[in-house]
């Protein structure tokens, strides 16, 4: 992967919401814990100084990823 990992995540999920959170970390090549530790950058978890780009929600047993409001507004185009 050539482009920022921060940068590939947000442009997916903006074009596909709601992806599950295997499929997002196979589809930009990152191991899961790297994954798991940009959403901790991009969630919106106070105590980790989150940015609340990304969320993620549960459905049964699996982990689904999706932009927040904020997150959208940052990824429309001007």
């Amino acid at each position: 992967m050539s482009e920022d990992p921060v940068l590939s995540l947000l442009r997916l999920l903006a074009q596909e919401d709601g992806q599950s959170i295997h499929r997002v970390a196979k589809r930009l090549g990152l191991g899961l814990s790297e994954l798991q530790r940009l959403l901790v950058a991009l969630g919106g978890d106070q105590r980790f100084d989150g940015l609340d780009l990304v969320e993620q929600r549960q459905d049964g047993e699996r982990t689904l990823l999706w932009l927040t409001a904020k997150g959208r507004q940052l990824c429309q185009p001007t």
